[in-house]
């Protein structure tokens, strides 16, 4: 193993860090953390051995061979997932199209991990929710909701717009005296960022 293997790892595992990131909200206290953190690693570290894999294939098969190392490592590293997800045909099976290829096997670990981490995150998010949601009135999370909105400097003006419209929409479905679905949604969205439907 050298350096040029261990780049094409680190750029692999820090994409998939990334993917993870913007699939999932994952509140600051989990139940659940340690199998949370296991499956969370184990993915992220098999894409990176992976791609570890990949790279000293590449360079034993003399691909890339004249240039820097450094390079062929990022460049192994940032290819590795649109490798690892080619298909070489499709079949019709059953009226759907069956992916054939290097994406099957690795979509197939992905919603298998996933689903895992989904089951932790979404307990914990749901927990982290009705405590917000019970700790505020509907207008003191409307309140508070409205200045995220405008202080979200990665919204631009007319999604902060329809984010504005979706909270009033929100607070207007509320009934006399029951109005907790509408707080833990807009509980939701302001510890995750996400507007519910």
């Amino acid at each position: 193993m050298n350096g040029e293997h261990l780049v094409a790892a680190m750029v692999a595992s820090i994409l998939t860090i990334f993917d993870i990131d913007r699939t999932f909200y994952l509140p600051a206290k989990i139940d659940k953390k340690l199998q949370l953190l296991l499956w969370y690693w184990a993915f992220v570290l098999a894409n990176g051995a992976l791609a570890l894999g990949l790279s000293a294939w590449i360079q034993q098969a003399g691909l890339l061979g004249d240039w820097n190392w450094v390079l062929r490592g990022l460049t192994v590293g940032g290819a590795y997932l649109a490798i690892i997800r080619a298909k070489f045909t499709t079949f019709d099976f059953g009226g759907r199209t069956i992916p054939f290829g290097f994406e099957l096997i690795y979509e197939a670990a992905k919603d298998f991990a996933y689903k895992r981490i989904n089951r932790i995150a979404k307990a914990a998010r749901n927990t982290e929710a009705t405590a917000l949601a019970d700790s505020k009135t509907l207008q003191q999370l409307g309140q508070q909701a409205k200045l995220d909105i405008n202080q979200n400097a990665l919204l631009n003006e007319d999604e902060k717009r329809v984010s504005k419209e979706w909270l009033l929409k929100v607070i207007g479905e509320a009934k006399a005296g029951d109005d907790f679905d509408q707080r833990a949604t807009i509980a939701d969205y302001l510890l995750s960022g996400r507007r519910g439907v």
